[in-house]
């Protein structure tokens, strides 16, 4: 998957959102919609839900096995 700066005028195509895209999300091995145009506040507003519901795990202290 890919966040590509949109080159056209696009409208974004979240919800009934009617702003022009800024951004075009590109997925792997999908078909002829492969793209999804976004503008910045739903941008941003995707990425502060996904922050909200996906939590990184921890890096754990590097230990040699066995000890």
């Amino acid at each position: 998957m890919q966040l590509v700066k949109v080159k056209h005028k696009i409208k974004c195509e979240m919800g009934v959102c009617r702003n022009n895209a800024t951004y075009s999300i590109k997925m792997d091995r999908v078909g002829i919609r492969s793209q999804i145009h976004v503008c910045d506040n739903c941008l941003n507003e995707l990425y502060r839900v996904i922050g909200e519901n996906v939590i990184p795990k921890s890096v754990e202290t590097a230990k040699k096995k066995g000890a």
